[in-house]
Order: C-alpha cells, then structure tokens, then sequence
C-alpha cells in the first residue's frame, strides 16, 4: 500500500486512481472475490440498523420510550435517505471504492462511540450519525456490485450483497441471542460488535479495488465481453452533477413504479428488522433471549436462499415471472399466519413460518434487484449508483414513514381490546390482535408488489441480446422483450 506521504502528494482521488482502480475487467475466482469484499463492506454499512436486540436494553438505560424512538426513527432514517441522494452521484462521478472506505471507516469509529451514550438525545446524535453516513455509501455499494456483475450472473451478485444486509440483521440478534447471559449489557455487546466490524473491514481497506471508468460505462453479458471491451472510448460520461443524474432517472414512470412496489414488499422484512424481537414478546409472550433466537431464524433462511434464487433467475434467463411467483408464495404464507396470531403459535411452529417466510420472501426480492439494476443499465450505464441511492432513498422514507405508524397501529388496536375487556392494560391477546392488524399492512405492500410487476412491461422471456449502452436498443425498446 502506498504511504501517506504518497497520498497526500497525488491526492486521495489520485491515490485510489493509481492503486485502488483495474484498467482490465475481472474475471474467473478474482471477479467474486471482489464481490465478497462488497458484502464484508455490505454487513459493517448496515450496523445502522442493528436496533431490535439493543432496543429492549437501550429504552431503560437511555430513559426513552417506545414512541420516543418510533419519532427518531422517523427523522433519522428520512434524513439518511437524502445522504445516500447525495452518496450515489459522488460515487458515479468519483468511484465508488474511496467512498466505501471513507464511509466504512466512520461507521466504525461510531460503532465505538455509541459507548459514549448516556441518554436519549446522546442516543440520537451518536446512531442518527451512523444512519447518515450509511446513507452516503448504499449507492456506492450497489453501483460496485453491478459493475463487477455481467449480466449473465447478476442477479446472483446482488443475492451476494443481499447476504451482507442480511447477514448483518442475523449478526445483531443471533449474537446477542448467544451471549447475552455471559454480556448482559448493551456496552458490553457494543464492543464485541465493533471488534466483529475491524476483522471485516481490515480486508475491504486492504484488497476491494474499482474499475476504470471505460469499464464502468460499459453493459457486458459475460466476463469475455468484459475482457472484450477492456480497451477503447467511454460510450457515455459521468453526470456532471447529481441534479442532472436525477433529471435522467426520474423523469420515467417505471423507476417510480419498480422501486415503490419492491419497497412496499420489504415490509416484512422492516418489521422484523426493527420490532421483531418486541413482536415475538407483546404477541407471543416468549422471554428475550427467545425472541431473538426467533428473529434471527427469519433471517437465517432468507440469508441461505438470497444466492440461489439469484442462480435460478439466471440460469432461467428473467427476472419478473419469478419474482411473481415467489411473492404469491410469500402472501400465501402471510394470509395464513396473519389468521393464526392468537392464541399464540407453538416456538416450533413460529420457527418454521419465519424460517419459511424468510426464505421465501428473499427468493422474490433477488430477481428483481437484477430486474431493476438491468433497467437502470438500459437507460445509462452512467447512473447505476444514483439509481441505487434512489432505492435508498425510498426505502429510507418507508422506515421512517411506517415506525410510528406501526407503533400506533398496534398500540390502538392493542389497547382498544384491552379497554373492551375492561383491563387496565394489553394482555397477550390484546398485543397479538394489535400486530395481528399491522400484518394486514404487510400483506397489502406484498399485493402491491405483485400489481407493480404486472403493470411493468415487457421482461417475461429471457432477451436475445445485449448490446453496450448507447450502441443498442434505448430503454423502452429493451422493455419490450
């Protein structure tokens, strides 16, 4: 690695130009390597959101309630979405490794800091701060995976970096699941999860490199393409500013419809992110330690199965059919469980609808991040990461629109039973009718999956061809097929 008399002499953009950039396309063991380190950068961007296990420690300790923090998330994870609005042109213009490290870097050393929190509005600076610099670098990270992806295994790729977002929820409630009777408190599980954050990035900091923009610009189909196209102009530049980027993005309805049905359908996945452990404990009536447990299988399977649904789309050569089909298996499963909260499920019988729930949702989801990464590449190679930080955008607004109305949906419903069987407060049945409610929320974004899919057109038989972006059909043509 260079010394920081070097850097400093080329500037970081020059440093990264020289060391950190591959002027010839990847191939073969070296290519998923690159796309492993992605995912190692994936788990340590998403410690934002590692919140469910913490929150129950957090609430007494920091002396916040539940609608306190209903309210942060909301303003924190809003405002994130406009730093990653701003993360995903930097990276399209600048690179996107430098801002990865850059970001990675401060996620860490915030890691840390949250042992500095004392009380709510300490809480507030120190996660709001991870949350905005998480933001800056998702564009960065999905633009990477495309760019080190041909098309014959993209949906694969993205699988591969799905496993680092999910891998990182599994981490944040297996782990204190496993050790919290040996470190019971949340500084405790602070340390061990900032140790956990330097042994993944030290390699990332070390080996993840870019490519070069003639690279970048360019839609491949396989590795030999790539090796092809190793040479010679760049058909298309960089935006020069990120309102130009958008101006390009968004002025297209299918953007709008693509990413606000795939948002809707990760619902689920937001639930249990964030109030899982909570849900297994109003509703189910199970200790800490077990909602955990039982958080963390929804997102073992849905981990295990993120690279194989991304296999089998390319292998099947679509993305939308499957996508469709696995999301009427997921509302199958929603409907089913949704009408069997109370009285409450076996722990055996829960584990195996979560873990089915998790499988099955991360099995619709991969096909279509190729669906949309492709789409995205048919209108500009150029604008893959503002796409992504789009998506961000959008996901981020749904987090924090759908906090407190999930809080205040189970919470009226939960206490409006209560109150017709004159208790003072929700017993198990009245918290299990109250979520029961908000299922009904996630069983209407899964709908609305569905109907996006149906509207968009085109794309349900594999393309014959794929040309490089500005040579080839333009973006409503490649709809077509």
């Amino acid at each position: 690695m260079a010394t920081a008399p070097q850097i400093e002499s080329t500037g970081l953009k020059g440093y990264f130009a020289a060391h950190r950039t591959l002027e010839t396309y990847p191939t073969g063991w070296y290519r998923w390597w690159m796309l492993l380190l992605t995912v190692f950068a994936t788990i340590v961007s998403f410690y934002e959101f590692g919140l469910s296990s913490m929150l129950p420690l957090w609430m007494p300790s920091l002396h916040f309630t539940m609608r306190q923090f209903s309210w942060f998330l909301t303003g924190v994870v809003f405002l994130s979405g406009f730093s990653a609005m701003a993360g995903g042109p930097l990276a399209d213009r600048h690179g996107r490794v430098v801002v990865i490290d850059l970001c990675l870097g401060l996620i860490i050393l915030l890691t840390f800091a949250n042992l500095l929190m004392t009380n709510f509005w300490s809480f507030v600076v120190v996660r709001g701060s991870m949350n905005l610099v998480a933001g800056l670098m998702w564009g960065a990270l999905g633009g990477l995976t495309r760019d080190m992806s041909p098309r014959v295994s993209r949906a694969a790729a993205f699988g591969l970096l799905t496993v680092g977002a999910v891998g990182c929820q599994w981490l944040w409630v297996f782990v204190p699941g496993l050790t919290l009777r040996i470190l019971p408190t949340w500084q405790g599980q602070m340390v061990l999860m900032g140790i956990l954050a330097v042994v993944l990035y030290i390699p990332v900091l070390l080996w993840l490199k870019d490519l070069a923009p003639k690279l970048r610009m360019m839609v491949l189909d396989s590795e030999s393409t790539g090796e092809a196209f190793e040479s010679g102009d760049i058909p298309h530049e960089a935006p020069s500013s990120a309102m130009s980027a958008f101006s390009q993005l968004l002025g297209r309805w299918e953007i709008w419809l693509m990413v606000t049905g795939a948002v809707a359908f990760i619902t689920v996945a937001v639930t249990i992110q964030t109030f899982g452990p909570i849900m297994f404990e109003q509703a189910f009536g199970y200790d800490h330690a077990t909602a955990d447990r039982l958080a963390s299988y929804f997102w073992l399977l849905n981990g295990i199965m993120l690279v194989p649904a991304g296999m089998l789309s390319d292998w099947l050569g679509v993305r939308k059919p499957v996508s469709i089909v696995l999301a009427l298996v997921t509302l199958a499963i929603l409907f089913w469980w949704t009408r069997h909260f109370y009285p409450p499920l076996s722990s055996s019988a829960l584990t195996w609808v979560i873990l089915i729930l998790g499988g099955a949702g991360a099995s619709a989801y991969i096909p279509w991040t190729a669906l949309y990464s492709e789409y995205l590449e048919d209108i500009s190679p150029a604008l893959q990461a503002t796409g992504w930080s789009f998506f961000q955008l959008i996901y981020r607004s749904w987090v924090a629109f759908s906090a407190p109305v999930l809080t205040a949906v189970t919470a009226h419903y939960a206490f409006s039973e209560a109150l017709g069987r004159h208790l003072s407060k929700p017993d198990l049945r009245a918290w299990s009718i109250g979520w029961a409610t908000w299922m009904d929320v996630i069983i209407a974004g899964t709908m609305f999956f569905v109907i996006s899919l149906f509207a968009l057109r085109g794309f349900w038989k594999p393309a014959t061809s794929s040309e490089p972006a500005g040579a080839g059909a333009p973006a409503h043509a490649a709809a077509g097929r």
